[in-house]
């Protein structure tokens, strides 16, 4: 019985394959190093976008501490899923940055999913954002490339770009 059900479902497989919209498929790596003007990773058919915030003067403990050290980088991660894009990430802000990021990101389509701090003692006060979203990848990498625009860093990006569209 197992073999006859084993063959049959072989058989259910040929004359009809899985629907390709289903399965993953990877977002094109290409269009965001465009967009972000930055080098971005793949893993695994996900897309990484890694930017250090190197414009923040920032204390932990006394001491200057690297921006890779204090993770202060904006993470993004895109996935292609049932055609369309998720995008996960996490962005390390001043106090003053939070409202007007959550404000960008909201108009763009993009949740807040956490706001916490990673560390004690550091000057100034630095929050860890999460974000996650559903849909168009290059509407979504927009729309955070607008949040960035509204923090101290890569303000210029903005500026000598101009919107991406």
């Amino acid at each position: 019985m197992k073999k006859l059900l084993i063959i049959a479902g072989l058989f259910l497989s040929i004359i009809f394959p899985p629907d390709e919209t289903s399965a993953k498929q990877s977002p094109d790596c290409k269009v965001l190093e465009q967009i972000f003007k930055t080098k971005v990773g793949k893993t695994e058919g996900v897309c990484k976008v890694q930017i250090a915030r190197k414009k923040l003067d920032v204390v932990h403990m006394g001491k200057k501490l690297s921006p890779e050290t204090l993770e202060l980088v904006y993470h993004f991660a895109f996935e292609k899923v049932d055609g369309q894009t998720v995008v996960m990430g996490e962005m390390a802000l001043l106090e003053e940055e939070v409202n007007p990021v959550i404000d960008v990101l909201r108009k763009g389509g993009l949740e807040v999913t956490a706001l916490h701090n990673h560390h004690m003692y550091e000057r100034p006060r630095i929050m860890y954002l999460h974000l996650q979203g559903k849909g168009d990848m290059i509407k979504q990498a927009n729309t955070l490339i607008n949040t960035i625009a509204v923090t101290k860093e890569l303000k210029q990006l903005q500026q000598s770009t101009g919107p991406h569209h």
